[in-house]
């Protein structure tokens, strides 16, 4: 038997699948610990694609009750079945679900086994979770487990494998956060917990689900708002007085009214308290009509607006919503906001077309201040941006959408009518603030991308080149290079938008002054292969993880046309060699040093130019010999005269030599 092993502790056997104990975003094996301390252990195997809460677990880690799908450790594995890298959590295995399957039926509970076995155990988990500053917000009948003892105490599961919320369905969300967009329902707090352990204990005491398939989910949500969740979800279930109490108290749509841990304990000891009457909505003297369905209060006009935002701002600027708002609503407050956060009627009324967008926003936003953000079809809490923005990275429509929310002004405007914000928020929100300046930044670290890695510290690079190797870390960055530079095809240089973007986020030894390089021209000869060079280099220094002789393999084909500039041969064959024997060792920076050796350059560069010049002098004299062999007649006859003279002149010496010789003779 082969099996897979994670940090040279756990090993994972991929043909063993325990799906008795998978969750909507991972599958569960079999795992067995390297050791006698962890006892029966069961791995998830997570979606890549789906963020997992790196924060939420470490918060678990080491949990010291027995309520809790018990988190033991996590990794990354390479995966064979999909042929790459995923996320790994190993957790200790519980005993049985209760409910197998959303659509299950079972026993229902007594009021005794609800708050021994459920609620009781449960209480103590929320507030465990709460007090390490996280909420479960995976709270469901199909995620709870009996504990492994047989005493017949049920567990919580896990909360780690996907965004908070990202798998309840909507009847186990407060309406705060089933507005949401799945993937934007943000973190939530304690007060949604206990609305989904409401729902559970529902579940629990009529022995099923108590609403079924929602194939409308807006109507559902509609209903809820309009009508009360304790009306929509219990409607017409029968249940004793006792439990109605609970029910109330724990369903109630306000989260200042609803239930809390202590009110919980107080009713679990014997204490009755004052039934919680359903608050719904105020209604308006007449309803306000959006896309052929009747509002008759602000928080439906709100939800409605957003879901119909391309044509609610013709609505907005209209009339007749004017004197819904001052007539048939009569709501101070919501004036006041409307006066504070987008202005007058008149200003209203004549916002450009351009800007319907953002105006439907503000209204969604003025009409109901505590729903999500609403934004061009975007339905998202604040803290739900990053999730959101990652796992719709590719779909042009969800990148837009949040960059037009994000540079739309909208968020500073949603902040001023917060009355109560919790401090994780406010670090959200102080991240987003510096966003706008990124985006404004076309350059290679900068953009969209550079606010992917920013909103989600935990995130993995989703360059192609790499993410099916899931890097979390910039030291795993080189690592991963050279796995890619063994391929058969290999992307046309190591750097790309997601990656450089990845380094800027993650890394504070390659900040914004290492990148800035790769948004400026670069006349060099394989100039944008040695800027990345330059960056890559840095990041093998830094991290100091090991030799990387593919990579340097890569760098080598690529910067050739810097070797062939070069002009002396013997030189350039020097450097062939050079570049060759520090591709070999893997080091980033020798091959660095060899093109950064502007010495070597400029000596280059000298010598060819004297080369240049003793060319061009000799070619003046070649010219000059030429020109003379052109006019080679006109020499002829000049030298035959010289040559005339000379014989003449000698043979007068010769001639008179003579006659005085005779003559002294």
């Amino acid at each position: 038997m082969t099996t897979i092993a994670l940090k040279d502790r756990f090993d994972i056997d991929d043909t063993l699948p325990l799906p008795e104990f998978d969750s909507p975003t991972a599958k569960a094996y079999r795992c067995v610990g390297r050791g006698s301390e962890h006892g029966e252990l069961v791995a998830l195997i997570c979606d890549p694609q789906i963020p997992i809460r790196v924060e939420a677990m470490e918060a678990v880690r080491a949990y010291p009750g027995l309520g809790l799908f018990k988190f033991v450790d996590s990794g990354v594995v390479n995966w064979p079945e999909n042929n790459r890298r995923q996320p790994a959590l190993i957790l200790n295995q519980p005993g049985e679900r209760v409910f197998q399957r959303m659509d299950s039926v079972i026993t229902p509970f007594s009021d005794d086994q609800l708050i021994n076995l459920f609620l009781g155990p449960a209480a103590n988990t929320l507030r465990e979770l709460s007090g390490r500053g996280i909420a479960h917000r995976n709270l469901r009948s199909d995620n709870l487990f009996y504990n492994h003892n047989g005493d017949g105490t049920i567990i919580l599961g896990e909360c780690i494998s996907a965004p908070p919320g990202y798998n309840q369905p909507l009847n186990f969300e407060s309406i705060e956060c089933g507005m949401a967009d799945k993937t934007g329902r943000g973190e939530g707090n304690i007060a949604d917990d206990l609305f989904a352990l409401g729902v559970t204990s529902l579940c629990l005491l009529i022995g099923r689900n108590p609403i079924g398939r929602i194939d409308d989910a807006d109507r559902y949500m509609l209903d809820r708002i309009n009508q009360g969740s304790f009306a929509c979800i219990v409607g017409s279930h029968r249940i004793q007085m006792n439990m109605l109490e609970l029910l109330r108290g724990l369903l109630a749509d306000d989260p200042r009214e609803r239930w809390t841990l202590q009110d919980l304990d107080l009713w679990m000891g014997g204490l009755r308290l004052t039934p919680k009457q359903v608050k719904l909505p105020p209604k308006a003297g007449r309803p306000l009509v959006v896309a052929g369905v009747e509002h008759e209060n602000v928080r439906s006009a709100a939800y409605g607006l957003g879901q119909h935002w391309f044509t609610s701002a013709d609505i907005v600027k209209g009339q007749d919503f004017e004197n819904w708002l001052k007539r048939s609503l009569n709501d101070d407050n919501i004036q006041e906001n409307i006066t504070r956060v987008i202005g007058t009627t008149q200003v209203i009324q004549g916002t450009p077309t351009a800007e319907n967008g953002r105006l439907v926003s503000l209204m969604s936003i003025c009409l109901d201040p505590s729903a999500p953000l609403r934004h061009q079809g975007f339905s998202l809490h604040v803290d739900g941006i990053g999730p959101s923005l990652a796992m719709g990275f590719s779909e042009d429509n969800i990148r837009d959408g949040i960059r037009e929310l994000i540079e739309g002004r909208v968020l500073p405007q949603w902040m001023s009518l917060q009355s109560r914000t919790k401090s994780e928020v406010l670090q959200v929100y102080a991240t987003l603030e510096k966003m706008p300046a990124l985006i404004n930044q076309s350059g290679p670290g900068y953009g969209l991308e550079r606010c992917l890695y920013e909103l989600n510290p935990y995130l993995h690079c989703m360059s192609s080149m790499v993410e099916h190797l899931y890097i979390t870390k910039p030291e795993e960055l080189i690592p991963a290079l050279e796995a890619v530079a063994q391929g058969a095809e290999l992307p046309p240089i190591p750097m790309d938008r997601h990656v450089a973007a990845f380094l800027a986020a993650r890394s504070q030894e390659i900040g914004d002054r290492v990148l800035r390089p790769l948004s400026l021209m670069d006349e060099r000869p394989a100039g944008d292969a040695l800027k990345v060079l330059d960056i890559l280099a840095r990041v093998q220094s830094v991290y100091q993880n090991g030799a990387s002789p593919s990579l340097c393999n890569w760098f080598q084909a690529l910067t050739t046309p810097a070797v062939k500039a070069f002009r002396n041969l013997k030189v350039r064959q020097q450097v062939e060699d050079t570049v060759k024997r520090a591709s070999d060792t893997g080091s980033l920076g020798e091959l660095q040093a060899i093109f950064n050796d502007t010495r070597a350059v400029q000596r280059d560069e000298q010598g060819y130019a004297r080369a240049l010049q003793e060319h061009s002098q000799c070619s003046a004299q070649v010219a000059q010999m030429n020109l003379s062999l052109q006019h080679k007649g006109n020499l002829a006859s000049e030298l035959g005269e010289q040559v005339a003279a000379v014989v003449s002149g000698v043979m007068g010496s010769i001639g008179a030599t003579v006659a005085i010789a005779f003559y002294m003779m």
